[in-house]
């Protein structure tokens, strides 16, 4: 038997490995934006790009697109990270601009609001929330 077909089991199956890992990576997750000590958990979808965050009450939503540079996202002057960036809007006409040093799952990058305020963006971990039969949501007397 030649080399070649001793090692295409070997090779078929890292091939259906690899492409197992691609398909269970998350098409949905968390990411957390940063500023002065508070962190807000934001949410994102890979399937369509879109991410969206509460801060301080105002719900964002927007979308992402790596190497913003080619992509139609925005305005063609804004700033692009290495990775690329990400536009967010309110209803009450606030906009969040970001640059993307790193893409999903892993995100990473910083954002600026239109009133000058900066937010680290960063890789999230879901919030635990008590459950309501649970003694941490249970008022003490």
């Amino acid at each position: 038997m030649n080399k070649f077909v001793r090692s295409t089991p070997y090779a078929l199956t890292v091939f259906v490995a690899l492409a197992s890992t691609a398909m269970a990576a998350p098409q949905t997750g968390v990411a957390a934006f940063v500023s002065e000590g508070r962190t807000y958990q934001a949410s994102y979808a890979a399937r369509n790009q879109a991410i969206s965050v509460t801060i301080d009450g105002i719900v964002y939503r927007g979308n992402y697109a790596a190497h913003a540079k080619d992509s139609s996202l925005g305005a063609g002057d804004a700033p692009v990270g290495k990775w690329g960036r990400a536009f967010l809007f309110a209803s009450s006409a606030k906009v969040l601009q970001c640059q993307l040093d790193s893409g999903f799952p892993r995100v990473s990058g910083r954002c600026q609001g239109a009133d000058g305020r900066n937010f680290d963006l960063k890789p999230g971990a879901r919030v635990k929330r008590p459950r309501s039969g649970s003694a941490a949501a249970r008022p003490s007397s």
